[in-house]
């Protein structure tokens, strides 16, 4: 019997894709076991930064010499755009890129002595590739992959290049494969994708709000998660499911990246900051109690210090719950990596300077919950707590919980706020499904 291990590198979809390969060779007879005993070792890497595509190649050059007889199998975005930097490490036998993933069993049986790349032009991606889940994840909450690749081009991004347009997944496929997890005992699924609010954009007459109504009406589901989307997608619709259905979870993660519209501009984002905004502000008037998390690059090309400080304004406008801070990283071959770069010192000083405000804004944000009763889905039992997320995504550590485990769904009180998580007393424990 062939023997694997698996490693994966990056974002939520990339953890899903190798989640789909981890189940595809197992119901195919392989066995998977840790990275020293294996014949195949597997990396799906990823390329988004610098130091993404570092780490991929570090972890290549770490199982090689942890396991010198076993072929190295790379996969993911990093090959996809840097092949020519992975092809020749030490151990590496096959490359395939963002494409043909779901023939990696296939593909195995062909390794002889000779390397074999199969990395495709992204270009030529027009069409979903179909991997799904036939297990389980090891984290409570379940990833449910709808779409992949991204129309936007910004500037400073490898990924539409690596990941090709946007294709949908077919919805009956979705929806199955909810109704799946959901069989499993999974309470919480995770909507994810590259580019995850475009869903539907390349089909006809289905929507993005019309697939989550459908994922919201699924017997057994208690919270349906949205992991990241764009202020233009959240339509009408989506905010009256945010308003009235308390299955749709009421954090939504909108990136900003820039605070300045002559940054804006730069990064050929497709709005300008009043547009910005007028959508946020009009969701959070609407939704009682949202949460709202973004991203934000700093020590982007041209990025003066008054831009900067019309960021971190706006940040503060916009009362964020959280801000991912991300110090720009040139990739090659994008828009942004010809322009002029800006001093290294510089946008470590920026990226603190967001970094403290993060906290001082998540702070404020939990103590608006203190002495509030919430519900809590627990993920994660430690010695004194029993650890989870309430619907806003608030992390809450409960006390006195040693009649708790797993999946549990607990009635909280909150008692104590930090700028990432809170303390809360148990009032109740319940587990039924919404």
């Amino acid at each position: 019997m062939k023997k694997f291990y698996i490693y994966t590198l990056g974002c939520k979809v990339n953890s899903y894709e190798i989640a789909a390969i981890k189940d595809d060779l197992i119901n195919d007879g392989y066995m998977l076991v840790d990275e020293q005993e294996a014949d195949y070792i597997i990396i799906n890497t990823c390329c988004v930064t610098n130091t993404a595509a570092s780490k991929s190649r570090q972890k290549i050059h770490s199982f090689h010499q942890k396991n010198p007889k076993a072929a190295i199998i790379v996969m993911g975005c990093y090959v996809q755009g840097f092949e020519e930097e992975v092809k020749d490490i030490d151990g590496v036998k096959l490359l395939v890129g963002t494409k043909n993933r779901n023939k990696i069993k296939e593909y195995l049986q062909k390794i002889e002595d000779d390397k074999i790349s199969l990395v495709e032009d992204a270009k030529e991606f027009n069409e979903y590739e179909n991997l799904s889940i036939t297990s389980s994840f090891e984290n409570t909450r379940a990833y449910l992959k709808i779409q992949d690749g991204c129309n936007n081009f910004c500037s400073y991004c490898i990924i539409p290049y690596v990941r090709g347009t946007i294709k949908s997944r077919n919805k009956d496929d979705i929806l199955n494969e909810a109704k799946y997890l959901l069989a499993l005992g999974y309470k919480e699924i995770v909507l994810t994708g590259i580019h995850t609010g475009s869903y539907g954009k390349d089909l006809n007459n289905y929507t993005f709000s019309m697939l989550v109504k459908e994922l919201l009406d699924l017997k057994g589901l208690y919270r349906l998660r949205i992991s990241s989307i764009e202020e233009s997608e959240i339509d009408d619709d989506l905010i009256d499911m945010l308003i009235n259905n308390e299955k749709l979870a009421k954090h939504l993660h909108i990136p900003l990246q820039a605070g300045s519209d002559h940054v804006l501009k730069l990064m050929n984002r497709k709005y300008d900051l009043s547009t910005y905004i007028n959508n946020v502000k009009k969701i959070q008037s609407k939704i009682l109690d949202v949460a709202i998390t973004t991203d934000v690059i700093v020590g982007f090309p041209y990025e003066s210090d008054d831009d900067f400080n019309m960021t971190l304004d706006t940040c503060k406008q916009m009362n964020f719950s959280k801000i991912h801070v991300f110090p720009f990283s040139s990739r090659k071959g994008t828009l942004a990596s010809k322009m002029p770069q800006i001093n290294g010192t510089i946008k470590k000083e920026r990226a603190k300077m967001l970094l403290d405000l993060s906290d001082k804004l998540g702070l404020q944000y939990n103590n608006s919950y203190i002495n509030k009763e919430v519900e809590v889905l627990i993920e994660e039992i430690q010695d004194k707590y029993a650890i989870g997320h309430t619907s806003n995504y608030i992390k809450v550590f409960v006390e006195n919980s040693k009649d708790l485990s797993r999946n549990d769904i607990v009635k909280v009180q909150i008692n104590k706020a930090y700028p990432n998580y809170v303390i809360a007393k148990i009032k109740e424990k319940k587990n039924e499904t919404k």
